[in-house]
């Protein structure tokens, strides 16, 4: 999906960031100073680039005349950044369009940061981490956080990719042994199952190659399960774990959504699409503290929850800021 011409937020700084480990290309990249002690970094999903983000930046902004400092990012070939990842260059033992995965993907962003925060002057070690993600966003900004512990003092994660399932298993198997197409709910035949296996095998399974290149074939190996590793909070003495809000999307609108797969029904993603979600979220907020935790539903807004929804994810990150400057001022 391409870059929208969405409207700066006010007293963005766009600029292009060269890693110092890829010399050979750059980032698009935009930033905002802040006047208080706290980073947020919004990390994208496959969708949608971070001009998507630039309307809840907005919306917070306009909440409040103190904030963080911003971050935004879009990945190599990923909306405006055009340079393509020089790790996919030359050869590799993963397949063609999957030459770097999300170990590396992490490794990048912790190293964006580390550059910004130093060209602005920012002190990493007593600056707490906001991440607010989106899709396969959800979960770098867990791997982030478990790879760096104690950095991150809060998780805002929007429709997180499910890194549990191929997407594939979601829908029973009409070939396996022992099916029986009568357990199957009213309104849903074995064609339907066979399309929605299909649809979503072609669509999502990890192995469907991507226009980043971003390999997806060991997330569920790396994190097998929505409500484990915990998570370390910002302090480290802290055993509580960071904050987290966890966002869901609207099941009448993601089904309607669903409608644009080939062969999808209503009623599949009603049956099945949106339990699995659900259950999946119920396990995710269980990476922290119970005292830290959120569960919400996004009504009206289906899977890119930052764009059906900004004026609830500016309302979230508001409400995550002034409880990590609370937690931060003790």
């Amino acid at each position: 999906m391409s870059d929208l011409p969405l409207p700066l937020p006010p007293g963005a700084e766009p600029l292009p960031v060269v890693l110092p480990h890829k010399p050979s290309a750059s980032l698009s990249c935009t930033f905002i100073k802040g006047t208080t002690n706290i980073l947020v970094v919004f990390l994208n999903g496959l969708g949608l680039p971070q001009s998507h983000w630039w309307p809840c930046i907005t919306q917070f902004l306009s909440l409040d005349h103190t904030h963080p400092s911003i971050l935004t990012y879009d990945r190599y070939g990923q909306g405006l950044t055009t340079d393509t990842d020089p790790q996919d260059e030359g050869q590799s033992p993963l397949p063609p369009g999957h030459r770097h995965d999300i170990v590396s993907v992490t490794k990048d962003l912790h190293i964006l940061i580390d550059t910004i925060s130093t060209k602005h002057q920012i002190p990493l070690a007593e600056t707490p981490l906001v991440l607010v993600a989106n899709s396969i966003g959800c979960p770098l900004a867990r791997y982030y956080s478990q790879t760096y512990p104690a950095t991150v003092a809060g998780l805002i994660l929007l429709d997180s990719y499910m890194t549990d399932t191929n997407f594939i298993d979601l829908y029973p198997d009409p070939d396996a042994p022992g099916f029986d197409k009568h357990t199957l709910p009213d309104g849903i035949t074995v064609e339907n199952i066979r399309a929605a296996r299909e649809g979503m095998g072609k669509l999502f399974h990890p192995s469907v190659t991507n226009k980043e290149g971003f390999w997806r074939g060991n997330i569920t190996t790396l994190l097998p399960h929505s409500y484990e590793p915990k998570l370390l909070a910002w302090r480290q003495g802290d055993k509580s774990g960071p904050y987290v809000t966890v966002v869901g999307h609207d099941w009448d609108v993601f089904a309607e959504e669903s409608l644009r797969m080939k062969g999808m029904t209503k009623a599949v993603a009603m049956a099945y699409t949106n339990p699995a979600w659900g259950l999946y979220n119920e396990g995710l907020v269980k990476i922290t503290g119970e005292d830290r935790r959120q569960r919400l539903i996004a009504a009206g807004a289906g899977h890119f929850i930052q764009q059906g929804r900004p004026d609830l994810v500016a309302q979230q990150l508001e409400r995550m800021v002034i409880s990590v400057t609370e937690e931060a001022s003790k």
